[in-house]
């Protein structure tokens, strides 16, 4: 099960998740309570290592997108909203995460290769209805240690996303909140 602590802020919250096996973490770049500045991460984000960085972004513009994906040294685009063409050259660069509300509510962009995250909370971190869809999928929306297991046996996703779930307050996270998700998630 892949896992992806979202939402970082802070140095010590990225280091934890990945000594604690997390394989992605993310961060908001993208307005949002959890926004971090990119000079913030800046002096550290290069030396994470052995884990999946992942910029979260919406009506940004692609340009832009991809400068601070360098800049960042980031893995990966997580992109909301609707796909251009414009995007499409994102992909060549970066991999990609879409992000939707729903399967049903939006089609999946065939031209983009992407894997697909649902969150019908829309990252305000209210749980959405737990399905299992024809697609490999990553759930996300109001999950948290105590009903992770249980989302993962009702929709069977290939990964999980949290942020606010596993937090003391908003880009701040709790190490044993991390803990415990990550291994309800695999158990």
């Amino acid at each position: 099960m892949w896992v992806k602590i979202c939402g970082i802020t802070r140095y010590e919250d990225a280091r934890r998740a990945c000594e604690l096996g997390a394989d992605a973490v993310g961060f908001v770049l993208t307005p949002s309570r959890r926004r971090v500045e990119p000079g913030a991460v800046l002096p550290w984000i290069h030396g994470l290592e052995d884990i999946e960085k992942v910029g979260v972004f919406t009506d940004e513009n692609p340009e832009e997108i991809a400068r601070l994906g360098m800049e960042l040294g980031l893995d990966t685009l997580q992109l909301h909203g609707q796909l251009s063409r414009e995007h499409r050259a994102l992909a060549e660069r970066f991999s990609i995460i879409w992000a939707t509300r729903g399967f049903c509510e939006e089609p999946i962009p065939r031209d983009i290769p992407c894997r697909v995250l649902i969150d019908p909370s829309q990252g305000s971190g209210t749980r959405g209805r737990w399905q299992r869809l024809d697609i490999p999928f990553i759930l996300a929306g109001g999950l948290d240690p105590d009903n992770v297991h249980q989302a993962v046996r009702q929709a069977h996703p290939v990964g999980v996303d949290v942020s606010s779930g596993v937090e003391h307050a908003p880009g701040i996270k709790d190490a044993v909140k991390m803990e415990r998700f990550i291994r309800e998630a695999r158990s």
